[in-house]
């Protein structure tokens, strides 16, 4: 050790500097200097000791104060690095403190082959059964119970697969505000919102439990709406369209409105807007699990004001999740006209679905679906629609593919109208 090394050292050092030069003089003189020499070598070895034990203990405290050195700048560096993947998570931040905002989207692209019996063509849409789109929420904690926020949300849509056709198979780009919506939200006292946004009766005819509603629900128009049909009779194409003869009465959408939700009891919900236009709807609906069984049910009831031409409109979805993967829905409407020779249009609609996970990176869903649309477009219009779905998801990466087969049939008086059948392929990506 090198403490040691200091001690030898030190004691020659002592020894010689002490050391007297020795005179002629008697043995007792010299066993009396012997003596006190080595009491006084003995004395330094003591102190050099002494302070080598105190040097000892003090590294041992430096060592001690080192070790929690390091871990303080571990902890630290460790603290900076979960902040920084904090604020890289979180791009988006109020200015205001106590408000939480959030940034979310999607884009649903598809590629949709159609055949109206008389030319067939292939489209790169914009799957409008759920749109592209991108919004914010913005919500605050104004106390335990109340809830304050907004919702803005624009859809961006190039070449609608509701509105491209043969004689159009584009469709200019639009851009839209779905919500500008305002709310303040109590759990004892219900909801109440302010704005652009989803009317009560919106929604109503869609319920789906399915897991194939991103293409494929009540409004199977939205597959390929815009083809026109082909009278065989005649050879002539005609100016009614698919999405003329077919349509799912799903309330009065989205418009500014006052909308007041109660809160839920028991998976009750009674809901009311008042609307632009002096229309008005309300809506009640039901959502509940049972064990493995899940329920969703809706109806809803509008009159349009200035908005449509007819005065009443009622509709409705039941849609039932059996833990088997097994699944039921149906749908339906009416809309009353007060018009001389104007019969009432009608639907109904049906789906059996099954999922279950094909792959471990997602559910997969299969259904088969049927409706039947009446007197939409013309006294005496038969529409029917049969569809096949599949869509699987890959949950890690917020998509899911799809792939779905639509046939249109109608049926007209003095005319023999050609099937339309259509094909779409897809992803939609959430984010």
């Amino acid at each position: 050790m090198r403490y040691e090394n200091l001690v030898f050292a030190l004691s020659a050092a002592v020894v010689l500097s002490l050391a007297p030069v020795q005179p002629a003089c008697s043995g007792g003189a010299d066993e009396g200097a012997i003596q006190a020499l080595q009491q006084l070598v003995k004395n330094q070895q003591q102190q050099l000791d002494a302070q080598a034990n105190e040097i000892e203990t003090l590294k041992g405290m430096l060592n001690s104060l080192l070790g929690q050195t390091e871990q303080n700048t571990a902890a630290i560096a460790e603290k900076a690095k979960e902040m920084e993947n904090l604020q890289s998570e979180s791009m988006v931040v109020s200015k205001i403190p106590r408000v939480d905002v959030s940034v979310y989207g999607q884009i649903n692209r598809a590629g949709l082959w159609a055949d109206n019996g008389d030319a067939s063509q292939v489209y790169f849409v914009d799957n409008i059964f759920s749109s592209t789109r991108m919004g914010i929420d913005a919500a605050a904690k104004a106390s335990d119970d109340l809830n304050i926020g907004g919702k803005l949300e624009y859809e961006i849509i190039s070449n609608s697969s509701n509105e491209v056709n043969q004689d159009q198979p584009d469709s200019s780009a639009t851009m839209k505000i779905r919500h500008a919506d305002t709310f303040a939200q109590s759990k004892t006292l219900g909801k109440i919102s302010l704005g652009q946004g989803s009317t009560s009766s919106d929604g109503t005819a869609e319920r789906d439990l399915s897991g194939t509603s991103v293409v494929s629900y009540s409004a199977v128009q939205y597959q390929a709406g815009g083809q026109k049909w082909y009278d065989d009779s005649s050879d002539t194409v005609l100016l009614s369209q698919v999405k003329s003869v077919i349509d799912n009465m799903d309330g009065l959408s989205r418009r500014d409105r006052l909308r007041y939700d109660t809160p839920v009891f028991s998976g009750w919900q009674l809901s009311a807007s008042a609307i632009e236009a002096e229309a008005f709807d309300g809506a009640l609906s039901y959502s509940r699990k049972f064990g493995g069984t899940a329920v969703a049910a809706a109806f809803g009831y509008a009159t349009p004001g200035d908005l449509a031409a007819w005065e009443n409109q009622y509709s409705g979805s039941l849609s039932v999740l059996l833990g088997s993967g097994l699944n039921f829905t149906l749908a339906g409407g009416i809309q009353e006209y007060d018009v001389v020779d104007r019969d009432n249009p009608d639907y109904w609609y049906g789906k059996l679905g099954y999922k279950t996970s094909l792959f471990p990176q997602g559910a997969s869903a299969f259904a088969v679906d049927y409706g039947m649309w009446n007197d939409f477009d013309l006294n005496g219009d038969e529409a029917q629609s049969l569809g096949l779905a599949f869509v699987q998801e890959i949950a890690d990466w917020g998509t899911e593919f799809y792939l779905a087969y639509r046939l249109y049939a109608l049926e007209r008086d003095l005319a023999d109208i050609a099937d339309v059948n259509s094909v779409m392929a897809g992803a939609r990506v959430k984010f």
